[in-house]
């Protein structure tokens, strides 16, 4: 078989370079199995350009996760994926000769890592235009400076984990050489330190506490309200506001996936006011705590409005009917024939799902007691009802057969655990087991959690 013309070596060298890291795997498993100089020449085509790829990524490393949107939703520096390439071929373009030094994990090759990150900053400022050209000449002149410390991150940045919570000595010394370091390529080097710092951090909420450190070591040293690090307080604000707004105006319909997406922006919330006042001690009269006071305000409102809702929705699965003792004597029992509405049903559970979640974070939002006086007063209720019906189930016969009546029982014993009354909910659901199945049924009790 005749061998790739020059003119196949351009089209294929071009889908080759154009194909995402995934598309190429696809693409070298598919070729490794052809026989003939054409797959072959493939082939090499393709080993080159993988191997290109690992050394771009060798290079970029301390880079990489700027061009990745962040998992946690916060605001970030977020760059092209095609930027990365970019890059790239403007840090190889001179001196291709120090390419194949990369394929080693030593000293030399890391040395020659940071060269060429400063060879693509120095492209960078000098054809910005041609090498991104989407970028404004603020964003091109940070991206600049974060190639600069991209060496002085390439060793620092695998001690993130230590430099969470309290630091010893030995972690201080370290993060302080970092910030200097920094700090001696320019005046915005420690800025651009950190937002390579804060793209590694799976959860943005960590860098108010590696900014407070970075705030007291750097020279001089500042508080975090008044450093230069405030822009990232500023983004963990931010996110604070979006999820609030989310919470208060969070809809039912999103159903049990939005209840449990609820869950986590509240846990979340909860875990940023505390930090927030173990970190960050705003002044009482600083934007960020009057935002703080507003935003607590606003969830506290939210969560108490929930909590009445649900305690509302609650009762309307507790029909109750009048019943003659003597005379004129009367008084409310269970209504076991009422029809059961499943709109309603689904309402209390998500509900009931709400105020359940919301246990631990309801404390830092300052409606703990709230949320605990209506749990209570849900499962109290529940369980005399539930108490009453099934003495009535006992003792009397229901038009259905106390069909209607089971289901509800079974919904309660739902309601009971989602409120994390699990001894109650144990106790309805075994009375209920006792009653055996209604006349014509089949139990099957279904025992939903949340």
């Amino acid at each position: 078989m005749a061998e790739l013309t020059p003119a196949h070596r351009v089209a294929l060298g071009e889908v080759i370079m154009r194909s995402p890291d995934h598309v190429l795997s696809l693409l070298e498993a598919a070729v490794a199995d052809m026989a003939g100089a054409r797959a072959e020449a493939v082939r090499l085509m393709m080993a080159e350009e993988i191997r290109d790829r690992l050394r771009r990524d060798q290079v970029m490393r301390p880079l990489l996760p700027l061009f990745r949107d962040r998992v946690d939703g916060m605001q970030g520096f977020v760059l092209p994926v095609r930027l990365r390439d970019d890059l790239w071929r403007a840090a190889k373009r001179n001196e291709p000769e120090l390419l194949p030094k990369l394929d080693y994990d030593d000293d030399l090759a890391r040395m020659i890592a940071d060269r060429l990150c400063q060879t693509a900053a120095s492209a960078l400022r000098d054809h910005g235009g041609k090498i991104w050209p989407g970028g404004t000449p603020e964003a091109r002149q940070r991206l600049a400076r974060i190639l600069d410390v991209a060496g002085i991150a390439r060793t620092s940045v695998k001690r993130l984990p230590d430099w969470q919570g309290r630091i010893g000595a030995e972690e201080a010394a370290e993060l302080k050489l970092a910030l200097r370091q920094a700090q001696a390529v320019g005046d915005d080097g420690t800025e651009a330190l950190m937002e390579i710092y804060y793209a590694h951090l799976r959860e943005g909420l960590q860098v108010l506490r590696l900014a407070e450190h970075a705030a007291v070591l750097a020279s001089p040293s500042s508080s975090l309200s008044q450093g230069s690090f405030t822009g990232f307080v500023d983004r963990v604000m931010g996110a604070l506001v979006d999820k609030a707004d989310f919470i208060v105006g969070f809809d039912l319909s999103e159903g049990p996936q939005g209840v449990l997406a609820l869950r986590d922006r509240l846990h979340w919330l909860a875990s940023a006011l505390k930090e927030f006042e173990v970190v960050v001690v705003p002044r009482a009269d600083s934007v960020w705590a009057r935002t703080l006071r507003h935003q607590k305000l606003r969830l506290s409102m939210s969560l108490v409005e929930r909590f009445k809702q649900a305690d509302e929705a609650v009762d309307v699965l507790l029909p109750q009917e009048k019943t003659t003792l003597a005379g004129r004597m009367t008084r409310a029992v269970p209504h076991l024939a009422a029809p059961l509405d499943d709109e309603q049903v689904e309402q209390a559970r998500l509900l009931v799902g709400i105020l359940s979640t919301t246990h631990g974070p309801a404390a830092a939002m300052g409606c703990e007691s709230e949320r605990r006086q209506t749990v209570e007063g849900i499962v109290g209720r529940i369980s005399n009802w539930s108490g009453e019906a099934l003495d009535l189930l006992h003792k009397t016969e229901v038009v259905d057969g106390g069909r209607l009546a089971r289901r509800r029982l079974q919904v309660m014993v739902d309601l009971l655990q989602l409120a994390g009354a699990k001894d109650a909910a144990r106790t309805v659901r075994r009375r209920l087991a006792s009653l055996g199945a209604a006349p014509g049924t089949v139990p099957t009790y279904s025992h939903r959690l949340a």
